[in-house]
């Protein structure tokens, strides 16, 4: 009888022992399923984390971009309008007066044609019909004016229609504000003009002369404002 009750304490002992060890195997496995859940939680979180901030860093690029893109288009219209009103106020600028010519003399074309190396170096003024607008005076080696920057023009003798082609005239092309284009478009054959320049050489014993200022005296007649006006005198008289 002792021994069956022994035999049924072990029974029952080694059924606790079973018992504490499906318990403690339990307990094992659900910490370990909660801990992997937490650290699933926790890895999506990191995950997350850097979304979200790079979601706010965007915004508040974005936010901050048309700001910096503003100021920019800002100033550079301010700069765009200094420029354009610098170079209106520059187009529009008057252009400056010429140094009046120093020591000048007054000659006839046929003076200075006669003895042009009397007159070398020297500043001239002399009056003449104009006549027409020539290469004549320009791209000659000896006496370079080139024609890219200068033009040339040729007067008549006096009292005839016959170009004083001896005298070498050559002047700067003015630039497009200058008033001397509006004199130099609206010349005429026959328009007296005034001659002011420097005589700079005597090649083939000529007088090449840098026209440094011109002036308009008189303008040329007029064929049909003349054959009007004797028309009138004689309808007059009748």
């Amino acid at each position: 009888m002792k021994v069956m009750t022994e035999i049924k304490h072990q029974e029952n002992s080694s059924t606790s022992s079973k018992n504490l060890k499906r318990g403690l195997i339990a307990f094992a496995v659900a910490a370990s399923l909660s801990l992997t859940v937490v650290g699933l939680l926790s890895t999506q979180e990191s995950f997350a984390a850097p979304k979200a901030t790079g979601a706010s860093t965007k915004t508040t690029k974005d936010k901050k971009e048309p700001a910096a893109d503003k100021d920019s288009k800002d100033k550079d219209a301010k700069d765009k309008d200094a420029k354009d009103k610098d170079g209106k106020e520059k187009a529009e600028a008057p252009a400056a007066p010429e140094p009046p010519l120093e020591n000048v003399q007054s000659v006839t074309t046929q003076q200075l044609v006669d003895n042009p190396n009397q007159y070398l170096h020297k500043n001239v003024k002399f009056t003449a019909p104009f006549h027409a607008y020539s290469s004549l005076a320009l791209d000659y080696k000896p006496a370079l004016r080139p024609s890219k920057s200068f033009l040339s023009f040729l007067i008549l003798r006096p009292n005839s229609k016959v170009p004083f082609s001896e005298i070498k005239l050559a002047m700067p092309i003015p630039k497009d504000k200058d008033p001397k284009n509006k004199l130099l478009q609206d010349l005429k054959d026959g328009d007296t003009i005034e001659v002011a320049g420097t005589v700079f050489a005597t090649a083939l014993d000529e007088p090449w002369v840098d026209v440094k200022q011109l002036v308009k005296i008189a303008s040329a007649p007029d064929p049909k404002k003349d054959k009007e006006k004797d028309s009138a005198k004689k309808e007059d008289t009748k």
